[in-house]
């Protein structure tokens, strides 16, 4: 008879997770004043309806489409502009108190977002202890899972719009602080690039898709529905994404590059999706532990990951492909 039970086997498994230890993972909350002020003044600036038409009539024209698919959700009744702005007006007075209660169930809630955030990056990551990072929660529509040295800034204005803002804070973080285990000790910021080579700033955007891309599978977050929601064809943009990416490979010109990196990593867009297909593709063929391994490896050369792809692919059909 096998000695080994279930529950052995869940032990075994569970011993080849990583020790992550996020003592030092501090989490801060804004003032519920600040949420009211804010909110407050999003009034103000909607009091006067003629001005608010005609300030946003450019941006309502740029966003017909999205305004389209929320007449196509049930969000709003109809495309008038009137029609809008008072989806704008309710949106204010409501968004309030809903925020303040989101904030205030996580700040209950703060251990058992931690033990999830370990639990995710443990399943991957080698033992790890991070160093003294702040989670910010505060109203800033300009940052959302925003990383800056070891603060990460979240947006609880934009939690406001999630199904389920808990699972939305415990993928973000997750997706946050494997970033800092990712370029611990490296060099791969974005500071400075101006000053350096060709070779090196399309170093740091290969780093970037691949870093990205393990964010993304490690928090269990998903591009597919990321992409749906905004009304993509996911399969049409996958492979949209590849060939940007197949076109960065073989670009020369620096200012093009320059553009490349400013662009395509925005909206959790093209090179995200690539980092994160490339991620699946390896994890599904390799299993977990060789996984695992690849992950140490790309610390410090992201291009192991391209090249494990590029051999998976060659052997495997309807992957997308990548260029040398």
């Amino acid at each position: 008879m096998n000695s080994e039970t279930p529950h052995n086997i869940e032990q075994s498994e569970s011993q080849r997770e990583g020790a992550i230890n996020l003592d030092a993972l501090s989490f801060g909350f804004c003032e519920d004043d600040l949420v009211r002020n804010f909110y407050n003044e999003k009034l103000r600036e909607l009091e006067d309806k003629t001005k608010w038409f005609q300030e946003n009539k450019a941006n309502l024209e740029q966003n017909k489409g999205k305004i389209a698919k929320a007449v196509e959700n049930g969000l709003i009744a109809d495309t008038e502009p009137e029609t809008i702005w008072q989806f704008q007006v309710n949106k204010a007075k409501e968004g309030q108190e809903k925020v303040l209660a989101i904030k205030s169930e996580l700040e209950s809630r703060i251990d058992e977002i931690k033990t999830e955030v370990v639990k995710r990056l443990g399943k991957y990551l080698p033992d790890w202890t991070a160093e003294k990072t702040k989670i910010v929660f505060t109203m800033n529509e300009k940052a959302d899972f925003c990383i800056d040295r070891n603060t990460i800034t979240v947006d609880l204005g934009r939690l406001l719009f999630e199904q389920d803002p808990m699972e939305k804070v415990k993928e973000g973080i997750t997706h946050e602080v494997f970033h800092l285990w990712m370029s611990e000790g490296l060099e791969w910021s974005d500071s400075k690039q101006d000053q350096v080579s060709d070779q090196v700033l399309k170093d740091r955007i290969v780093f970037k898709t691949v870093d990205e891309g393990l964010a993304v599978l490690i928090s269990d977050q998903s591009l597919e529905a990321h992409h749906t929601k905004q009304g993509r064809d996911f399969a049409g943009y996958r492979n949209e994404s590849f060939e940007s990416f197949n076109h960065f490979l073989s670009e020369k010109d620096r200012e093009a590059l320059e553009k490349i990196k400013g662009e395509e990593f925005q909206n959790m867009g093209h090179f995200y999706v690539v980092g994160n297909e490339i991620a699946k593709a390896i994890l599904q063929h390799d299993g977990v532990e060789s996984f695992k391994k690849l992950i140490i490896d790309a610390r410090e050369n992201p291009a192991v990951f391209l090249q494990r792809y590029k051999e998976i692919s060659n052997e495997k059909t309807g992957l997308p492909k990548i260029n040398s």
